[in-house]
């Protein structure tokens, strides 16, 4: 027998998920499309692009950030690194995406290596604005050092992005 690793997504993009990982040594989780926990770019800004990592080691289950900007907890305390244990909540960013973690027993030939489930909510409405879907995302005394949102300094790529183009465009002319 097996241990099967569990993430139950408990807010974000993807609440009401639950992904089973069976015969896994490790389980990536970020924005990132090659991550095996795949969260929205969009939805889930706060999560970098390979924000954390799930290792199998011989004591157990270890959760590590990888180097994130917004830190990974664990049952609200940041980590680095730290043994998991079933019903501990990592949380992605300080107000990021939860997941609760989980294992059991299985039997590695009779299930797939991930199984995602879906848990459609019907009586929910989308939210009509942003501060009904995220409080305290525009309080503005809220903001501390350190605590710089993926895609802040978008508008500076845009920027040199534009000057490089143009100093392409003047080369050729000159040329």
């Amino acid at each position: 027998m097996n241990t099967c690793l569990i993430l139950s997504h408990l807010s974000g993009s993807k609440s009401g998920d639950v992904e089973e990982f069976a015969r896994r040594d490790s389980v990536l989780i970020g924005r990132g499309t090659d991550n095996d926990v795949a969260l929205d770019a969009f939805n889930d800004s706060t999560v970098s692009a390979h924000h954390a990592e799930i290792r199998r080691e011989q004591s157990g289950f270890v959760l590590y950030d990888m180097g994130s900007l917004n830190g990974t907890y664990l049952n609200g305390q940041a980590v680095r690194r730290a043994p998991l244990e079933t019903g501990d909540e990592i949380g992605l960013g300080r107000r990021g995406p939860r997941l609760l973690f989980g294992m059991r027993a299985s039997d590695a030939a009779a299930r797939p290596a991930a199984v995602p489930m879906r848990r459609v909510d019907l009586d929910r409405s989308p939210p009509s604005t942003l501060r009904e879907e995220m409080p305290g995302a525009l309080d503005a005394d809220d903001d501390q050092p350190g605590d710089e949102e993926p895609g802040s300094g978008d508008w500076l790529i845009v920027l040199a992005l534009a000057a490089i183009g143009f100093a392409a465009l003047v080369y050729a002319i000159v040329s």
